[in-house]
């Protein structure tokens, strides 16, 4: 009984060095990343700034004509409705010239 309890004993100091070791380690990871120079080189720099250049000679024509298109239709629309008013009221004069006609005739024939 005594020594499964020293062998226990044994295995739970064992696994508590282990993890020592293993906090030591990372610990040392950990300081050694902290402590790395954060340096950037210039061909990175020019790299990064070449890449956000080159998305924005590609991306502002491409909103530029949205934009275009966009108020265009929206001015192709204004006119349309403008275009259907009028046809609306020229059927509207059209209609009200007949009646005039009909009751011009209609008086002419009575007199």
């Amino acid at each position: 009984m005594k020594i499964q309890e020293v062998e226990v004993q044994n295995l739970e100091s064992l696994k508590l060095i282990d993890m020592h070791n293993a906090r030591d380690e990372l610990l040392n990871d950990f300081d050694i990343e902290q402590n790395r120079p954060k340096d950037i080189s210039f061909k990175t720099l020019l790299l990064v700034f070449s890449c956000v250049f080159l998305a924005l000679l590609i991306l502002l024509p491409k909103v530029y004509i949205s934009n275009q298109i966009y108020y265009n239709s929206k001015d192709i629309n204004k006119m349309y409705h403008k275009y259907t008013a009028l046809k609306e009221e020229r059927a509207h004069l059209k209609r009200e010239l007949e009646r005039l006609r009909y009751q011009t005739l209609s008086i002419e024939g009575i007199e």
